[in-house]
Protein backbone atom coordinates (compact mmCIF):
# COMPACT_ATOMS: atom_id res chain seq x y z
CA UNK A 1 0.00 0.00 0.00
CA UNK A 2 2.79 2.89 1.02
CA UNK A 3 4.45 1.91 -2.49
CA UNK A 4 1.39 2.71 -4.12
CA UNK A 5 1.12 5.82 -2.57
CA UNK A 6 4.85 6.68 -3.30
CA UNK A 7 4.14 6.03 -6.56
CA UNK A 8 1.06 8.62 -7.28
CA UNK A 9 2.54 11.29 -4.35
CA UNK A 10 6.22 10.89 -7.09
CA UNK A 11 4.68 10.89 -10.58
CA UNK A 12 2.95 14.53 -10.66
CA UNK A 13 6.03 15.62 -9.51
CA UNK A 14 7.79 14.15 -11.89
CA UNK A 15 5.75 15.88 -14.50
CA UNK A 16 5.81 19.15 -12.78
CA UNK A 17 9.66 18.65 -13.16
CA UNK A 18 9.74 18.01 -16.82
CA UNK A 19 7.03 21.12 -17.39
CA UNK A 20 9.30 23.26 -15.29
CA UNK A 21 12.39 22.23 -17.52
CA UNK A 22 10.35 22.91 -20.42
CA UNK A 23 9.27 26.12 -19.52
CA UNK A 24 13.34 26.81 -18.97
CA UNK A 25 13.91 25.43 -22.37
CA UNK A 26 10.93 27.92 -24.04
CA UNK A 27 12.18 31.07 -21.82
CA UNK A 28 16.02 30.59 -22.14
CA UNK A 29 16.11 29.47 -25.69
CA UNK A 30 13.41 30.73 -27.91
CA UNK A 31 15.90 34.14 -27.58
CA UNK A 32 18.69 32.44 -29.57
CA UNK A 33 15.93 30.80 -32.02
CA UNK A 34 14.17 34.36 -32.98
CA UNK A 35 17.70 36.02 -33.25
CA UNK A 36 19.06 33.16 -35.63
CA UNK A 37 16.27 33.84 -37.76
CA UNK A 38 16.62 37.73 -38.25
CA UNK A 39 20.38 36.93 -38.66
CA UNK A 40 19.96 34.57 -41.38
CA UNK A 41 18.59 37.39 -43.39
CA UNK A 42 21.95 38.79 -43.96
CA UNK A 43 23.71 35.19 -43.74
CA UNK A 44 21.53 33.31 -45.75
CA UNK A 45 21.36 36.08 -48.24
CA UNK A 46 22.86 35.57 -51.79
CA UNK A 47 26.52 36.20 -52.52
CA UNK A 48 27.58 37.98 -55.17
CA UNK A 49 29.88 36.69 -58.06
CA UNK A 50 33.70 36.43 -57.31
CA UNK A 51 32.96 37.10 -54.18
CA UNK A 52 33.72 34.80 -50.85
CA UNK A 53 33.30 34.58 -46.92
CA UNK A 54 36.23 35.14 -45.00
CA UNK A 55 34.53 35.06 -41.90
CA UNK A 56 30.75 35.40 -40.76
CA UNK A 57 29.49 35.37 -37.38
CA UNK A 58 26.30 36.81 -35.39
CA UNK A 59 25.54 37.71 -32.14
CA UNK A 60 22.64 39.21 -29.49
CA UNK A 61 21.95 40.00 -26.46
CA UNK A 62 20.29 42.74 -24.14
CA UNK A 63 22.29 46.06 -23.04
CA UNK A 64 24.96 45.21 -25.59
CA UNK A 65 27.38 47.94 -24.09
CA UNK A 66 25.75 51.08 -25.51
CA UNK A 67 25.72 49.93 -28.93
CA UNK A 68 24.99 48.85 -31.27
CA UNK A 69 22.99 52.07 -31.61
CA UNK A 70 22.14 51.82 -27.81
CA UNK A 71 19.48 49.14 -27.71
CA UNK A 72 17.68 51.17 -24.81
CA UNK A 73 17.58 47.57 -22.92
CA UNK A 74 15.83 46.00 -26.04
CA UNK A 75 16.95 42.83 -27.57
CA UNK A 76 19.26 43.46 -30.01
CA UNK A 77 20.96 41.55 -32.76
CA UNK A 78 23.90 41.97 -35.17
CA UNK A 79 25.05 39.68 -38.04
CA UNK A 80 28.21 40.19 -40.20
CA UNK A 81 30.03 38.79 -42.83
CA UNK A 82 33.66 40.13 -43.59
CA UNK A 83 34.13 39.51 -47.80
CA UNK A 84 36.83 39.18 -50.49
CA UNK A 85 35.31 40.28 -53.39
CA UNK A 86 37.00 40.89 -57.13
CA UNK A 87 33.95 43.51 -57.99
CA UNK A 88 34.07 47.14 -57.71
CA UNK A 89 32.71 49.36 -54.18
CA UNK A 90 29.35 50.23 -56.62
CA UNK A 91 29.06 46.93 -57.30
CA UNK A 92 28.85 45.22 -54.17
CA UNK A 93 26.69 48.93 -52.83
CA UNK A 94 24.06 47.52 -55.40
CA UNK A 95 24.41 44.26 -54.65
CA UNK A 96 23.54 44.49 -50.65
CA UNK A 97 22.10 47.95 -50.16
CA UNK A 98 18.32 47.07 -51.34
CA UNK A 99 18.18 45.27 -47.92
CA UNK A 100 19.90 47.82 -46.17
CA UNK A 101 23.23 46.01 -44.79
CA UNK A 102 25.93 48.56 -43.32
CA UNK A 103 28.59 48.47 -45.74
CA UNK A 104 32.02 48.93 -44.43
CA UNK A 105 35.10 49.23 -47.26
CA UNK A 106 38.57 48.25 -45.73
CA UNK A 107 39.52 50.68 -43.36
CA UNK A 108 36.26 52.60 -42.72
CA UNK A 109 35.52 49.96 -39.63
CA UNK A 110 36.25 49.75 -36.38
CA UNK A 111 36.08 46.83 -34.22
CA UNK A 112 33.72 46.95 -31.10
CA UNK A 113 33.70 44.58 -28.53
CA UNK A 114 31.38 45.02 -24.94
CA UNK A 115 32.40 42.86 -21.43
CA UNK A 116 31.08 40.28 -22.21
CA UNK A 117 32.83 39.79 -25.66
CA UNK A 118 29.73 40.36 -28.02
CA UNK A 119 31.40 41.61 -31.60
CA UNK A 120 29.87 44.46 -33.67
CA UNK A 121 31.52 46.71 -36.44
CA UNK A 122 31.28 50.92 -36.15
CA UNK A 123 32.90 53.17 -38.35
CA UNK A 124 32.23 55.31 -42.09
CA UNK A 125 30.16 54.21 -44.75
CA UNK A 126 31.46 55.30 -48.05
CA UNK A 127 29.41 58.25 -49.71
CA UNK A 128 27.55 56.48 -53.02
CA UNK A 129 28.59 59.06 -55.06
CA UNK A 130 32.50 58.25 -54.05
CA UNK A 131 32.19 54.51 -54.68
CA UNK A 132 34.90 53.45 -57.07
CA UNK A 133 33.30 51.12 -60.17
CA UNK A 134 37.02 49.57 -60.85
CA UNK A 135 36.88 46.19 -60.21
CA UNK A 136 39.42 44.21 -58.01
CA UNK A 137 40.99 41.30 -59.86
CA UNK A 138 44.34 41.53 -59.34
CA UNK A 139 43.86 42.74 -55.72
CA UNK A 140 40.41 41.37 -54.17
CA UNK A 141 38.74 44.17 -52.25
CA UNK A 142 37.98 43.29 -48.58
CA UNK A 143 34.49 44.84 -46.86
CA UNK A 144 32.39 43.85 -43.70
CA UNK A 145 28.12 43.41 -44.65
CA UNK A 146 26.39 44.29 -41.01
CA UNK A 147 23.00 43.52 -40.17
CA UNK A 148 21.79 44.90 -37.01
CA UNK A 149 18.20 45.62 -35.39
CA UNK A 150 16.17 44.90 -32.34
CA UNK A 151 14.07 42.38 -32.36
CA UNK A 152 11.10 40.63 -30.62
CA UNK A 153 9.91 37.52 -29.42
CA UNK A 154 6.50 35.84 -27.77
CA UNK A 155 8.30 35.61 -24.47
CA UNK A 156 10.53 38.66 -24.20
CA UNK A 157 10.42 39.86 -20.36
CA UNK A 158 12.42 43.23 -19.71
CA UNK A 159 14.12 42.31 -16.42
CA UNK A 160 16.17 45.62 -16.48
Amino acid sequence: MKRSVRWIVAIPFIFVGLFVVFMIYVFAGQEYVYAKNYANQLLEYELPERTTIIEQDFDYGVLYGGGPWGSGGRPTIVAYQRISTELSEEEIYNHYKPKNFEIYFNGLEDIQENSSGQVWYEGTMKNENLLSSQRNEKKPLEAIIQYRTEFSYPFFIDLY
